[in-house]
C-alpha cells in the first residue's frame, strides 16, 4: 500500500501537486484533463520523463472560474 495521500486527500493540502492520474481519480475524462493542462501553468521537474503536475490551488481555480452558476451564462 501506497503512503501517497488519496487526490480527494490532495485537494485539501495547500501545495499539493495533481498529476493526470489524480485528476482521473477525481472523474475528469482525458479531455478535461488535457483541457486543465492546456489551460494551467504545468510544473515539470527536471530529469523527469513523466509529464508534470497542476498545483492544486491553479486547479481549483480553474474549476470556480468554469463553474456556472444562475448568475453566470454559460459561454456558447
Amino acid at each position: 500500500m501506497s503512503d501517497r495521500p488519496s487526490p480527494a486527500d490532495l485537494l485539501g493540502r495547500n501545495g499539493a501537486m495533481l498529476t493526470r492520474g489524480d485528476l482521473a481519480a477525481l472523474g475528469l475524462t482525458r479531455t478535461m484533463i488535457d483541457a486543465v493542462f492546456r489551460e494551467l501553468p504545468v510544473v515539470y521537474f527536471p530529469g523527469c520523463k513523466r509529464v508534470g503536475a497542476v498545483k492544486r490551488e491553479d486547479y481549483l481555480g480553474l474549476v470556480e472560474r468554469s463553474t456556472y452558476h444562475d448568475d453566470r451564462v454559460r459561454p456558447t
